[in-house]
């Protein structure tokens, strides 16, 4: 999410056979089916499907299945897709007045974590990671996973949510101050008006966050950021291995701005559940604070731990933005807390 201060494996291609059930009464062809995990059999529900061409993104119910109704017959590509499962892409023919039943098995990932060494490096070759580093690609394309879960979640089902924060002043002794604590309401689209763009990492406030002429926020990495193309084409991506947090052992992908970006901007890290692939925590720093309009401003930190609001899709949870000054101006602690999730309409399956 941001802080508020004032300004002083790529998809495989399948054949699959289909099961024909011949409607008489039908009006126009049909497409039904059902997502099942290959290891048990079980249904994988939620899971995200996408009809090409002419239909978007959609989820699958609770019980896995889903259903198109087709302009016309012809050729199709289904493309499946489950986090912490290979995605799949089918290739149909759908005959007229008929309706057309499949079954779509997912293969759970298991990625082999190499061993690694972090070794301190210029990003001169930013965007997404090549196919010749298989764990890195998969692991990266897994943090995609939870980005496309999560826009497609505020188009299906959109939401509200409040955040509680709470400001404190560390004095020269290691105390606090009073907390200052405050409540801010977020719509799941707000953030689409004002996405990740190099030089806006620092940007002046809009709606919940203040007033534009009196409030800067700074960003720090969240799924929206780390989904978006422009923020992928600026950064580089590296595989730390395991790593543990709060004592949960999770895979670590770290990322970086390219050196071509002179503004300030977000350096950090994405940690995932290592059997579901779920994003569990980020941790952000500002790089080149002074190239914003941050006054003596020497580091900000920020921590975030998610959790799902629906089936494998998170949101934030918690966030903690540590910030440093020059010239002895004593640290701001900012915690944030999302106290209420609430669905516009129906929520989703459980």
């Amino acid at each position: 999410m941001r802080v508020r201060l004032s300004p002083r494996a790529s998809a495989m291609l399948w054949w699959v056979s289909v099961t024909w059930t011949q409607l008489a009464a039908a009006q126009q062809p049909s497409l039904r089916g059902l997502v099942v995990a290959v290891e048990s059999g079980d249904p994988l529900g939620f899971s995200i499907v996408t009809l090409h061409p002419g239909f978007g993104q959609r989820f699958t119910d609770a019980r896995g299945t889903f259903a198109f109704d087709l302009p016309q017959p012809g050729p199709y590509v289904l493309s499946v897709r489950q986090i912490g499962y290979a995605p799949r892409d089918t290739q149909l023919v759908i005959s007229g007045d008929s309706a057309t039943t499949v079954r779509i098995v997912l293969h759970h990932l298991a990625i082999e974590l190499p061993p690694v060494t972090i070794a301190a490096s210029q990003c001169t070759d930013p965007g997404p990671p090549g196919s010749s580093d298989t764990a890195l690609r998969a692991v990266f394309d897994q943090l995609q996973e939870n980005a496309r879960r999560l826009a497609l979640l505020a188009d299906s089902y959109p939401f509200r949510y409040t955040f509680e924060l709470t400001d404190r002043t560390v004095s020269q002794h290691g105390d606090t101050g009073p907390p200052v604590t405050r409540r801010l309401e977020f719509s799941s689209d707000q953030a689409r008006h004002h996405p990740y763009a190099v030089g806006r990492v620092v940007e002046r406030a809009w709606g919940p966050w203040g007033s534009p002429d009196s409030v800067l926020v700074i960003r720090s990495a969240e799924l929206d950021d780390l989904g978006n193309p422009d923020f992928i084409a600026s950064h580089c991506f590296h595989l730390a291995g395991r790593d543990t947090i709060g004592g949960e052992t999770l895979v670590r992908i770290n990322f970086e701005p390219a050196i071509r970006v002179r503004s300030a901007d977000m350096a950090g890290a994405a940690y995932l559940d290592p059997t579901t692939y779920a994003l569990r925590y980020t941790t952000t720093w500002l790089i080149k604070p002074e190239r914003s309009s941050l006054i003596n401003v020497r580091a900000v930190t920020f921590r975030t731990r998610f959790r799902d609001i629906a089936r494998g899709v998170p949101l934030q949870d918690s966030l903690t933005a540590v910030t440093t000054y020059r010239f002895g101006k004593p640290p701001n602690i900012q915690t944030q807390r999302t106290v209420d999730v609430r669905f516009r309409r129906q929520p989703p399956p459980p």
